[in-house]
């Protein structure tokens, strides 16, 4: 019974998902809300976010008939390594409505304490070094040596360009996970 119950929901509620491929994380998607009209789903959309963060993370920029914008802060578990580490993520949410369907955009998508974009790709090698060597530049003194030593020590450097980049690989799956599971409790509850 259960099991027909969930196949007629997801007939109920079909989508065309995606993420995007270069550039800072995005999330986009229509959903198809059969015999839903839009203030119905307009008004489920605005009681799923209170259900789901708390409303001092809310902070909504634009609500008309047609069109929801706002900005959400959360807390998301990335895996670095062999542990979790409880982060900030920060991101808004465009919606718009309409009879039987609506759309939905997750974008300007930071996380942690600075509000770092975050990005589909991490950079090559010659890339990152360049970019370490920027920062080096910019220190004086003892911490300027070291950084130097460390910069210039190849097998050292490649070892933190591999762990720099198995961690922006956790870091995105986890926020791309998060994301995947956000917009489906949001289906769950809109059906």
């Amino acid at each position: 019974m259960n099991r027909f119950l969930i196949l007629f929901l997801l007939i109920g509620i079909s989508a065309n998902a995606q993420f995007n491929e270069k550039g800072n994380l995005y999330y986009e998607e229509t959903i198809k809300a059969e015999a839903k009209t839009q203030l119905q789903i307009k008004e489920k959309l605005h009681e799923w976010l209170l259900a789901e963060f708390d409303p001092s993370n809310i902070k909504a920029s634009k609500n008309t008939e047609v069109e929801m914008i706002a900005d959400i802060s959360s807390k998301i578990e990335i895996k670095q390594g062999n542990a979790s580490i409880p982060m900030d993520i920060y991101f808004g949410i465009l919606s718009s409505f309409k009879d039987n369907e609506f759309s939905i955009q997750l974008s300007h998508i930071d996380i942690g304490p600075t509000q770092t974009p975050v990005k589909i790709n991490f950079p090559d090698f010659d890339a990152f070094k360049d970019e370490m060597q920027e920062t080096v530049n910019r220190l004086s003194g003892d911490a300027k040596a070291k950084n130097q030593a460390i910069l210039d020590d190849e097998e050292k450097i490649k070892s933190i360009y591999n762990r720099g980049l198995q961690n922006h690989d956790d870091m995105l799956a986890s926020v791309k996970e998060y994301i995947a599971g956000l917009v489906e409790r949001l289906k769950t509850y809109i059906k």
